[in-house]
């Protein structure tokens, strides 16, 4: 296959993207991922095991992530309650009162 039909087709497949999905569809590495998101890759890395990001595509030892499909689940909102209800002092506290029961 000629340089000029893989252009061809490609333009095509980008044109059915635009049309399917509302823009193109792009193959994110890890640190094109890390840029767009403003983090840094081994935050990347951490945020697959905790299961933010979705599971790579691992190609010649090199993760990729597709633009429409990165994430696992929506961000939600950091609050003060969420905070609260992590805090190991919290938690330490509310352990040493069910012993003392």
């Amino acid at each position: 296959m000629s340089k000029p039909e893989l252009a061809a087709i490609q333009h095509r497949l980008a044109a059915l993207e635009q049309k399917t999905f509302g823009h193109e569809r792009q193959r994110w590495s890890k640190r094109q991922l890390a840029e767009h998101e403003g983090v840094s890759t081994r935050h990347v890395m951490r945020g697959v095991k905790r299961g933010i990001y979705a599971k790579p595509e691992i190609e010649n030892k090199r993760c990729y992530w597709w633009s429409d499909s990165y994430r696992c689940k929506p961000v939600a909102a950091d609050t003060a309650a969420a905070r609260a209800a992590r805090n190991p002092q919290r938690l330490r506290a509310r352990h040493a009162a069910e012993q003392a029961r």
